[in-house]
């Protein structure tokens, strides 16, 4: 029986594994919490928890040095610059409590690549371009450097999107995808998604605890990737939802719209104004406006209304340089399966609960 410590166990990621991890053999999870407020998922499912004190070396020495594997949620709290110090500070007391030939995952996100907040493309920045990748980057080499001082095994796990039916992310696009009869995507269909769900995450740490995969740094996405198309198709099937999907780039929408049109969309936050100081003064001019931007939607047809349109989700795509782990379920029919077995599962819990 191999023993999992979920440390961060109450965010939605930690809290979903440990969920899925039921459905494994031979695997023994207890969840560590510092607040009584989010015990209630645990003894709602049954999970094993114990509420403690995460900067007492004593007590995490009394509690994960018995742990065969530790997966680390966590994330401190703080001002920006205090996150790297504090991490750091809570991982090296983590490190203590381990006993030697133990294995640490540190889960982090594939925005430690360094990209830009705006960029949607995935790839490596020898300079992060956020805080965020910034300290990431600075806890997976110290992870890295406490490992081989301490005999024990690091695996530093660069997460995808985290998909999954209790994640928010399910919410978002369950709603985006309601909400609108047309839906649109910026990118290509057959552009590669950047995803993951959490019964292959959970596949990655149980072959990694069973020696397949060397300690080291992965990114953690569906392998094959999944596209933007079978990304979407996927939600339109689970939800049962009959949104017309169009796929857009960014770049194309641009280059889609005339220069009277673009003039008009940055003129729209001061539509008011103009009306007020310039169009009513000069009525000969607001005819022609309005008639140049009434032909021009004529004849635009289908691609005026969708240059018109928000995009409903944001997606990063392109393929990570980092090796992800291989075979694993990521078929989107068997993945369909597996969520919709352990949404059922965890409604009869709640349905059982408030009888």
């Amino acid at each position: 029986m191999t023993r999992i410590g979920i440390l961060g166990a109450s965010s939605q990621s930690g809290s979903s594994v440990a969920l899925f991890l039921r459905k494994f053999p031979e695997i023994e999870v207890t969840c560590f919490i510092r607040s009584s407020y989010s015990k209630v998922f645990f003894e709602l499912t049954g999970i094993p928890y114990r509420l403690i004190d995460t900067n007492d070396e004593v007590v995490l020495r009394q509690n994960l040095g018995e742990m065969d594997v530790i997966l680390d949620f966590s994330y401190p709290a703080g001002q920006l610059h205090e996150i790297l110090s504090r991490s750091k500070a809570g991982i090296g007391k983590v490190f203590k409590a381990l006993k030697p030939g133990s294995l640490y995952f540190y889960m982090s996100s594939i925005m430690a690549y360094g990209m830009p907040d705006t960029e949607k493309w995935v790839r490596h920045y020898r300079l992060p371009r956020t805080s965020y990748a910034y300290i990431k980057r600075s806890i997976e080499k110290y992870t890295f450097r406490l490992g081989r001082k301490t005999g024990v095994k690091v695996y530093n796990f660069r997460l995808g999107q985290v998909h999954g039916f209790l994640q928010s992310v399910n919410g978002s696009f369950r709603k985006n995808l309601s909400d609108n009869n047309i839906a649109l995507v910026d990118g290509h269909a057959d552009d590669a998604a950047n995803i993951i769900f959490i019964h292959p995450l959970c596949e990655a740490i149980v072959q990694c605890i069973q020696g397949r995969h060397r300690p080291g740094l992965y990114t953690l996405v569906a392998n094959p990737q999944w596209t933007l198309k079978e990304l979407y198709e996927y939600y339109l099937h689970y939800y049962g939802l009959s949104s017309h999907i169009e796929y857009l780039p960014g770049d194309d929408k641009k280059k889609g719209q005339g220069f009277i049109q673009r003039c008009l969309n940055l003129a729209k936050p001061y539509r008011s104004l103009l009306e007020t100081y310039v169009l009513m003064r000069v009525p000969a001019l607001a005819v022609r406006l309005k008639g140049s931007f009434r032909r021009g939607e004529l004849s635009l047809g289908r691609n005026s209304v969708i240059n018109g349109m928000d995009y409903v989700d944001y997606n990063l795509l392109g393929t990570p340089s980092i090796p992800s782990i291989p075979g694993l379920t990521v078929s989107p029919a068997q993945i369909l399966q597996i969520e919709k077995e352990m949404e059922a599962f965890y409604d009869s819990l709640i349905s059982a609960k408030y009888k």
